[in-house]
């Protein structure tokens, strides 16, 4: 069975929604091998099949095209467990923000938050390490939706001064983006980011506590080390190269950032059976894919953001990849 990845909190939002969709949750509950009691638990957790199978059958039931929006606009502070509380009780903005992507990996375990801070904005950008939720759209939107919810929350402010950006083509329930958010909205961009004015950075929550901060900081910093317990040297690889916005390190750099040899570092990947050129190609497979699949860049472009310089061997690499060329993929995937 897959290690849990997000806290059950969020089945319990979603089986609220179910109902609002005039269906019973406890049936479905059991398909998962899920159960009320179970939920009730303060550490329940929950896969990311057992989550998936209820979401596609959320959508497919109550016919609703915009489920991840409505779905991450539901997502509360609270709803986050001691992640939210932790967030609830620090100093300003930009201290939630930073403690939000220290401790991202206990609401969303195949996952990872990125903060750039700019001269008069910080982005936000979600980067999926792991297999979709649902899929890339679908699992911005939760993202993005629940992002701007905890902002809200946090500074109890309605309308922030703010600007999305998304990869993908404006979809057809594109009102319920601008309802969500209110802000302005761009689409066919090159990443999917929360862009935020820096003015909002220093403004304090309401129930900022210094003092209950630090216990829950402590409790955050326990189930980060028993999660980390349990990860192996490749997962990170993966996940480093997935927050690399400046390229893909050569084996050597990489062995220099984990604080080994090149050679301990490729012994230590041999040992799990895995290499580094087989998760680098791992990890360029996906984001091409995404790219090709959501974005309307031109093949050339793509080649660059996922590390080739050179078209040909980008193609060569995509064929022995998938069976297929990038403009045939890209076709079959948006006809």
């Amino acid at each position: 069975m897959a290690n849990p990845r997000f806290p059950a909190s969020y089945v319990a939002i979603l089986s609220e929604m179910l109902k609002d969709y005039g269906h019973p949750t406890e049936p479905m509950l059991a398909t998962v091998g899920l159960s009320n009691e179970y939920l009730d638990q303060p550490d329940a957790s929950i896969t990311d099949q057992q989550l998936r199978h209820l979401l596609e059958t959320a959508a497919k039931i109550s016919g609703d095209s915009a489920l991840g929006l409505h779905f991450g606009q539901r997502l509360t502070l609270t709803s986050h467990g001691v992640v939210g509380y932790a967030l609830m009780s620090c100093n300003n903005l930009f201290s939630a923000l930073d403690l939000l992507m220290k401790y991202y990996r206990l609401l969303m375990n195949s996952a990872m938050l990125t903060i750039e801070q700019g001269t008069d904005h910080i982005l936000l950008e979600h980067k999926n390490l792991g297999q979709d939720l649902m899929n890339p759209n679908f699992d911005e939107e939760i993202f993005s939706a629940g992002i701007v919810t905890a902002v809200r929350q946090l500074l109890h402010r309605e309308k922030l001064p703010m600007e999305l950006y998304f990869v993908y083509p404006e979809p057809e329930h594109v009102e319920e983006y601008h309802k969500t958010f209110d802000c302005p909205i761009h689409f066919e961009h090159h990443r999917n980011v929360i862009k935020l004015e820096n003015n909002l950075l220093q403004e304090k929550p309401e129930f900022a506590n210094p003092s209950m901060l630090k216990i829950y900081q402590q409790q955050c910093d326990k189930l980060l080390a028993r999660l980390d317990d349990k990860a192996d040297l490749s997962s990170s690889v993966r996940r480093m190269l997935i927050s690399e916005n400046s390229g893909f390190p050569k084996l050597e750099a990489m062995a220099e950032k984990f604080h080994m040899s090149p050679r301990t570092f490729r012994r230590r990947l041999q040992d799990e059976g895995n290499s580094f050129q087989k998760i680098s190609d791992e990890v360029k497979r996906q984001l091409a894919e995404d790219y090709l699949r959501n974005a309307n860049f031109s093949i050339e472009t793509i080649a660059s953001l996922v590390g080739f310089n050179d078209i040909s061997n980008f193609r060569r690499a995509f064929i022995r990849w998938t069976g297929e060329s990038p403009a045939s993929f890209q076709k079959r995937q948006r006809p």
